[in-house]
C-alpha cells in the first residue's frame, strides 16, 4: 500500500500511531487519519534516518518495511528474554530448536503485506516467541503453517478470538450447565474461540485434560482466549490431530510439504489455497530471520 500526502484512512492512522510511540518527544502530525504537511515531514525525516532513497515523503514497500523493522526491535526490547529458547516443561528447561530475529520477520512482513497496528504487532510477535520456545517444533515449514492458519483464521487480528456470532444457530452456541471439580454449577455456551476455534463442550474437556489435568477450560472457556493457552490447543491439535484427525505430520514431513493439503488439519479445503500462499510466503520469511541453519 502506497500513502502520501492526501491520503486518509487507516493506514495514515497506523503510521500516524507508530510515530508517536517510538518517538520520543512525538513528532508534529496533521489530525489522526490525515496525511498533511506535518505527517510528509515526518516521514521524510523518517526516510533519511534509515537512508531510504528518495526521501519524498511517500510511504511504500521499503518505508514500511524499514517502519516494521523498527517496530519489531521495539517490541522485542519491551518483552525481554533469554536469547536461546526455553520452555519449562515441569521441572525440566528443554531447549526449542527454532529461534527467529523477530526484527528482520516483522519488517518482511510488513514490506510484504503492509504495517500492522498496535495489536496485530504484538500478536504476531508473541506468536513467534511461542514458536521460540516450543520444543515440538523444529521445522520451520511447521511454523509456517500454523503462522498461515492464524492469520486466516483470526482475520489478520493475529490475537485469539471468538467465533462470530458465537455460535448462534448451532447446539454448541447454546449455553449448559455443569458441574465443576470444585462444587459449582456454571452456565457456559462452548462456541469457537482461540486461535483455530476450539467448540463444543467434550473439544474443551479434552484439551483441558491434556493441557492442564483438570477442568479448567471446561468451567472457564474464556481462557481460551488467553494467548498462551489458544497456542497451546493450537499446537497440541494440529501435531497430534485433535481437530480433524489429520495433522502436520501428515502433510509435512521429510521431503514432503503439501500446504494445500495441509488444511484438512482444521476444516476440510476451505480457502486452502489461500492459506497455502500464506504458508509460503511466511516459511521464506521465517528461514530469512533464522538463527542458524534452516530446516
Amino acid at each position: 500500500m502506497i500513502i502520501k500526502r492526501g491520503s486518509r484512512g487507516r493506514a495514515v492512522k497506523t503510521l500516524q500511531h507508530w510515530f508517536r510511540r517510538l518517538n520520543q518527544p512525538p513528532p508534529a502530525l496533521d489530525s489522526l487519519g490525515t496525511f498533511g504537511p506535518q505527517t510528509e515531514a515526518a516521514v521524510m525525516q523518517f526516510q533519511a534516518a534509515h537512508r531510504i532513497t528518495p526521501a519524498n515523503g511517500v510511504v511504500g514497500p521499503s518505508t514500511w518495511a524499514a517502519l516494521g523493522n523498527v517496530i519489531g526491535t521495539y517490541i522485542w526490547l519491551k518483552e525481554p528474554g533469554p536469547a536461546e529458547s526455553l520452555v519449562r516443561l515441569g521441572t525440566d528447561i528443554v531447549l526449542g530448536s527454532l529461534t527467529f530475529r523477530h526484527d528482520k520477520f516483522m519488517a518482511d512482513y510488513m514490506g510484504t503485506y503492509g504495517v500492522l497496528n498496535d495489536s496485530a504487532a504484538h500478536g504476531l510477535s508473541i506468536l513467534l516467541r511461542f514458536i521460540d520456545r516450543d520444543p515440538q517444533i523444529s521445522d520451520v515449514r511447521w511454523a509456517a503453517y500454523m503462522l498461515a492458519t492464524v492469520k486466516h483464521e483470526c482475520a489478520d487480528t493475529w490475537q485469539p478470538i471468538e467465533e462470530y456470532g458465537k455460535g448462534a444457530g448451532y447446539a454448541y452456541g447454546n449455553a449448559v450447565t455443569v458441574m465443576g471439580s470444585d462444587g459449582q454449577n456454571y452456565s457456559n455456551a462452548y462456541y469457537g474461540r482461540g486461535y483455530v476455534q476450539l467448540t463444543w463442550k467434550k473439544n474443551y474437556k479434552t484439551m483441558s485434560d491434556i493441557l492442564y489435568g483438570d477442568d479448567r477450560l471446561v468451567l472457564h472457556p474464556e481462557l481460551v482466549l488467553e494467548p498462551d493457552v489458544a497456542y497451546k490447543i493450537m499446537s497440541h491439535g494440529m501435531r497430534n490431530g485433535s481437530f480433524t484427525l489429520k495433522s502436520l505430520s501428515d502433510y509435512i514431513k521429510d521431503g514432503n510439504c503439501n500446504y494445500v493439503n495441509a488444511r484438512r488439519i482444521i476444516n476440510g479445503m476451505d480457502e486452502a489455497t489461500r492459506i497455502a500462499a500464506y504458508a509460503k510466503e511466511l516459511e521464506r520469511m521465517l528461514r530469512a530471520s533464522r538463527y542458524g541453519l534452516s530446516k
